[in-house]
């Protein structure tokens, strides 16, 4: 039992850390996605800069910047995942279709469900560049839920028992 959850969790933080990785990439290497996330920083950096001004100080702003990334992370890599792999442990699922899929889901379903959950009325609506950014997220959560998969995915099989390539009679 203390094995299946050490290789469960190494399985996580590596899934995580692998889609993170590929998320930042990914965004960086794409001119659009690099743009719109350019300007939401830009955007974001400048409000908490003008909130903080009014407020009488200026904190500070990287770590600020450092927190919407660390949240955008959050949303798309480490909570579908764990969503996946809490539901898949508890239903015993085998599938990479079910880790990779329902993790790819929930991570391309992210903003809207960020949406709903605010309660904002835009939450069925989507721009061209905001499905471009799911698709990314979807394909981030693909990824993760695969790794996972690889690493920590329950295996029911025996292991195969080595045999020699020549047999000699």
């Amino acid at each position: 039992m203390i094995r299946r959850i050490l290789v469960m969790a190494f399985g996580f933080v590596v899934a995580v850390g692998v889609g993170a990785i590929f998320l930042l990439v990914s965004a960086l290497l794409d001119p659009a996605t690099r743009q719109a996330g350019f300007e939401a920083a830009l955007s974001g950096a400048f409000a908490y800069i003008e909130e903080d001004m009014s407020a009488g100080g200026l904190s500070d702003p990287v770590a600020k910047f450092g927190f919407i990334i660390w949240a955008i992370i959050i949303a798309t890599c480490v909570a579908p995942l764990a969503v996946a792999a809490l539901i898949g442990e508890i239903a015993g699922a085998r599938s990479l279709l079910w880790y990779s899929g329902v993790t790819a889901i929930f991570a391309g379903a992210s903003p809207w469900i960020a949406r709903a959950g605010k309660g904002l009325d835009r939450a069925g609506d989507a721009s061209p560049l905001e499905l471009r950014i799911a698709l990314l997220f979807f394909l981030t959560g693909a990824l993760s839920g695969a790794i996972y998969w690889l690493i920590a995915a329950p295996n029911d099989r025996e292991p195969a028992q080595f045999e020699p390539p020549f047999r000699q009679r």
